[in-house]
């Protein structure tokens, strides 16, 4: 039985979308949960938006510039397909965000925020390890978009008492 390919571009789109929704959406979410200054149904509702929004934008864009790819490149070299590439991307990143949202729904803000960032670091390492099998891409996947969760947890520290 022959085993059928996965594409390159297909497994960038995972790992893209992927890691894309677990650092947006938990630095977004982990920010404000930090300031104290939203409810759970705020909180929620600012996740779910968040999520849908830049699932859909992320995987039509994917969809998007793999098209221009595939029509500026007539070598024939492009046998993945463009929808596929971005369904991949959307559900990626929709599955992701859904990693980040649900502690918060399971244990409340102030658990749920220490959880969330518990899963979304564990996630990026595994985002990171599964395509080559790497105990270093793993790491260096929880470390360099670890950075992100930092800088959204020290954005709101630095401007939650600021009244615009």
């Amino acid at each position: 039985m022959r085993r059928k390919k996965i594409f390159p571009d297909y497994v960038r789109n995972i790992v893209f979308g992927a890691e894309d929704s677990l650092v947006s959406t938990v630095g977004v979410l982990f920010g404000l949960a930090s300031s104290n200054e939203y409810t759970l149904a705020q909180l929620m509702l600012v996740g779910v938006t968040l999520t849908s929004v830049e699932a859909l934008s992320m995987g039509v864009g994917s969809y998007l510039s793999e098209t221009e790819i595939h029509e500026l490149d007539h070598s024939g070299n492009h046998k993945d397909s463009p929808i596929i590439g971005g369904l991949l991307m959307y559900f990626s990143y929709l599955i992701f965000g859904i990693v980040v949202l649900a502690p918060y729904l399971l244990f409340g803000i102030p658990t749920g925020k220490f959880v969330s960032i518990i899963l979304t670091f564990i996630s990026l390492y595994f985002v990171g390890y599964f395509p080559t099998k790497s105990i270093r891409e793993g790491l260096r996947m929880f470390i360099v978009a670890g950075i992100a969760i930092i800088v959204g947890f020290t954005v709101t520290k630095i401007f939650e008492n600021v009244k615009f």
